[in-house]
């Protein structure tokens, strides 16, 4: 996959999407074999992602690479491959239970969360995520700062649990 790096991370909305996508150059991409100016789009799938406004079935485009065939999602770094909350969510959820604060807060801000994703979400962050961040001192906040740190240091988004290869691209602003 590769996660494409936008400034605001808490705007998730299918027009959104489609902007960021429509407004990408697919050459600038570089696939995980390596190559550049190969990718181009494969098809569509539909993923959901649980926001305050109810549960949203984003249309989620892949790309194919001309040299390997792999494929590739293009989700944005407001998203955690694999997940259907969102990284700004999960962030919250997380910063929560290090300061000892009720982590259910979260439920009240975005409805569409219960408690057994706020309790999935703490087994996840405490088995595979809070050691690391703690290793190389890496802070739950600013959130921008803490994508970059988790794909620099571990080529991971924040809470990717599946350990498949992800690619961070630095949208053009």
């Amino acid at each position: 996959m590769i996660t494409i790096f936008v400034k605001n991370c808490n705007q998730i909305s299918q027009s959104f999407y489609d902007s960021v996508i429509y407004n990408l150059q697919l050459h600038q991409l570089t696939c995980s074999c390596g190559h550049s100016a190969c990718l181009s789009v494969h098809g569509y799938y539909r993923r959901t992602v649980k926001l305050p406004s109810g549960s949203l079935r984003l249309r989620v485009c892949r790309v194919q690479c001309s040299e390997c065939g792999t494929t590739h999602a293009l989700l944005l770094s407001s998203m955690v491959p694999y997940s259907q909350i969102p990284l700004s969510d999960q962030q919250k959820i997380c910063n929560d239970y290090e300061e000892g604060k009720c982590v259910s807060s979260a439920c009240e801000v975005n409805p569409s969360i219960d408690e057994n994703n706020v309790k999935s979400i703490l087994r996840n962050y405490r088995r595979c995520w809070r050691e690391k961040l703690r290793s190389l001192r890496i802070c739950l906040f600013p959130l921008n700062s803490l994508i970059l740190s988790c794909f620099s240091d571990y080529s991971s988004q924040f809470m990717q649990i599946h350990q498949r290869v992800n690619k961070l691209f630095l949208y053009p602003t």
